[in-house]
């Protein structure tokens, strides 16, 4: 293309042989600058078209990460709600309020120390997503994800401390009772827990705190549902 230019610029400049050299010279000129116009835009679609290429990938990433956290964190809010079942039924059964289906229902888990596991596969694997993705609803998005997530981590770390307080003294306290117990006791059979009224407000606050993170959760969950299907709109899948 740059050839065919400067043929006609030669065929213009040898029309008026006095201002032949001075079109020639301002020809080249010209030439040079279209050239280097036409490189930089080249060289910018190339840019752009690798930026692009790279912004579709980590939004994949993110989907992937998204999707793994949403499996992760309904098995958080599942472990809580049995918890949270377990503890309605001892401090119901203290307070002589307690029903048959209540009394015969098995516990399957420690009721005096747990310690609730928490990670972010999309936070933890992707911390400079926010900074290179370009689409701003989904920027939007990831703001609210890392600020919901970590109101997630604060509410878990603090039920975490309180349990480790108070739970370990009350295992090491009953730990023959409890060993005595076998597999899948039955709500009845921790009476010894259930006449303990220490035991049992120290429960009723574990049962506060896990309420909080579980809401926390809950709404974490709403924004990683919504994340989901944005990605998905966004990649058309």
């Amino acid at each position: 293309m740059i050839k065919f230019f400067r043929h006609i610029r030669k065929k213009l400049a040898d029309d008026n042989k006095p201002m032949k050299y001075l079109r020639y010279a301002i020809g080249e000129i010209v030439l040079v600058m279209l050239g280097i116009l036409l490189a930089l835009q080249v060289n910018n679609w190339n840019e752009n078209r690798k930026v692009q290429k790279n912004e579709i990938k980590l939004v994949k990433q993110l989907l992937e990460d998204a999707k793994a956290d949403s499996v992760f964190f309904e098995s958080r809010v599942l472990f809580q709600k049995i918890r949270d079942t377990l503890f309605n039924d001892i401090i119901n059964v203290s307070k002589n309020i307690s029903v048959d289906s209540i009394s015969k229902r098995r516990v399957n888990d420690n009721p005096f120390f747990f310690r609730l596991a928490y990670q972010s596969n999309l936070i933890n694997n992707n911390p400079e997503a926010y900074d290179l993705v370009n689409h701003d609803a989904i920027k939007n998005k990831l703001r609210d994800y890392k600020v919901k997530y970590n109101y997630v981590v604060h509410s878990i770390e603090l039920s975490n401390r309180i349990t480790e307080q108070y739970g370990i003294p009350l295992q090491i306290k009953y730990h023959d009772e409890t060993q005595r117990l076998g597999d899948n006791p039955a709500v009845q059979d921790l009476s010894y827990i259930i006449a303990d009224k220490k035991a049992v407000a120290t429960l009723e606050q574990f049962r506060i705190y896990g309420v909080n993170f579980l809401i926390q959760l809950q709404q974490f969950l709403i924004v990683n549902q919504e994340l989901i299907l944005m990605i998905e709109a966004y990649l058309e899948i």
